[in-house]
Formats: C-alpha cells, structure tokens, sequence
C-alpha cells in the first residue's frame, strides 16, 4: 500500500479516536468522525483529491464526480 493511502488510513483512526473521547454528540464529534470516516475511505478505495469529496463521490457516477481545485 503506497505511503499516502496508508497516512490517511492513520490519520482516520487518529480522528476516530478524538471523536470518540470528544463524544459523538456534539458538534466536533460530529465533525471528527465525518473527517474520520472519510479519510479511511477515502484511503481505501484510494480517492484523489479532497477528503471531503470522498462520501459524496460514493453515491455519485463517474462523469458528476466532485474534485477541489
């Protein structure tokens, strides 16, 4: 696994921690794990590009894919 995919992977449990010990139910917790969750998938379908786009890239077809510039 290239280094990239493995630091995102990382970097998701890392935030997935943070959420949990922040709580789930709050607004940073909130954030924390939607970061979370798509760093890790991002990391393992190997999405280029921004974190963020990485769920709604999921539910989306090839040619209406979102990208940063």
């Amino acid at each position: 696994m290239p280094f990239g995919r493995a630091l995102r992977i990382v970097a998701g449990a890392c935030a997935l921690a943070a959420a949990i010990i922040v709580g789930p139910f709050g607004l940073w917790g909130l954030l924390l794990f939607f970061l979370a969750v798509s760093f890790i998938v991002g990391g393992l379908m190997a999405n280029p590009g921004c974190e963020i786009t990485t769920l709604p890239n999921l539910l989306l077809s090839a040619e209406k894919r979102l990208h940063c510039f």
